[in-house]
């Protein structure tokens, strides 16, 4: 199984990821900002992929940690992101961001929808 990881060049992101892929799980980043910050999950055995979409539909579990809702949405609403490619019944979406619970009990409505 492969975890997917949007937010691993963040300081709480990245700790999150380096911990999952030194336990031995698959991990599959897509990076942002700043490749310096993913320079040693990448070296380590992180696969990077092309866009959030493409993450969702090689992964099981999508861990999301950015800054907040608006943030949170964008990653999974937007064109191109998890929505799109979350083609597998199944996929888990794991929220570690700071986000209000008016967001995130919207996107769970819209996954169960759309499922």
């Amino acid at each position: 199984m492969t975890i997917g990881f949007i937010g691993a060049s963040g300081l709480m992101g990245h700790g999150i990821a380096k911990n999952l892929r030194a336990k031995g799980h698959g991990l599959a980043l897509t990076v942002h900002r700043n490749r310096e910050r993913v320079a040693d999950l990448l070296a380590a055995g992180a696969t990077e992929a092309e866009s959030p979409a493409a993450l969702a539909r090689s992964c099981d579990i999508v861990f999301v940690c950015v800054t907040g809702s608006p943030q949170v949405e964008a990653s999974v609403l937007a064109r191109a992101r998890i929505a799109r490619g979350a083609t597998k019944a199944g996929l888990v979406i794991v929220d570690c961001s700071t986000s209000e619970p008016d967001s995130t009990t919207r996107l769970r409505d819209l996954a169960a929808a759309k499922a």
